[in-house]
Order: C-alpha cells, then structure tokens, then sequence
C-alpha cells in the first residue's frame, strides 16, 4: 500500500508545478502587474510569456494550453484588461494581427527568464 502511495505522490509533483506549485525562481503566490506598467515580453512557449514592468521586476504569466500556437512568434502581443486596470487572470492577451485572444491562468512574480538571464533559474515552459 505505501509504495502505490509513493508512486502517486512521484508522479503527482511535475503535475503540482505545472500548475501553480513552487518552481524555481518562481513566487509560489499569484499576483497582478500594475496598470500600463509593461515594458517588455517574452515570449517563451505557445502558453507562457515572461512580462517585465517599468520597475524592473519579471512575471512569469501562464496562459491558456498552447494558446499562441499558431500565432508568429514575431506578433505583437497586447493586454485587454479594460482600459487602465491591473492586469490580471480577468485579462486576456491578444495577438494584435491575428486577433487570437488567450486567456491569463496564473502570475506570479518571477526571476529574469533564460532568454534574458542565461544563468536564470526559472524553467522556461
């Protein structure tokens, strides 16, 4: 019985961090950015950006499952979060020429990414 009971707790874990468990380099809490703070964006995966405000602090912001897949990689992404409000998981990102919109599942506060930071901790997917 406790070896069925560890075997699900091992194959449990990568599941907890992919979804809102603790990942390096990575806040285990949600938060918000701050209204018309963005200054960059990374994008890292079809479901995950890294987002950096005008204080310099990183976000790491998971969206809906492959959600920008067939958006170029090259598109310039915006933030619909209802004029100037934070934004937050009611926000969604939209590819401005195609127009495909994502919905916001978690942000978290987050080191610099891989793709700036080469000695950053944070996974990149």
């Amino acid at each position: 019985m406790f070896a069925i009971a560890s075997a699900i707790a091992l194959l449990a874990t990568p599941l907890a961090a992919q979804e809102g468990g603790s990942l390096p380099g990575v806040s285990d809490e949600e938060t918000r950015i701050t209204s018309g703070s963005v200054e960059s964006v990374v994008r890292s995966t079809d479901s995950l950006l890294f987002v950096r405000d005008r204080a310099n602090r990183w976000y790491r912001v998971q969206l809906n499952d492959n959600c920008l897949r067939p958006v170029p990689q090259m598109e310039t992404l915006l933030f619909d979060n209802a004029g100037s409000g934070p934004i937050d998981k009611f926000t969604s990102v939209r590819a401005q020429q195609t127009g495909i919109s994502c919905r916001i599942v978690s942000i978290r506060r987050s080191e610099a990414p891989p793709q700036v930071d080469s000695k950053s901790r944070v996974p990149a997917n």
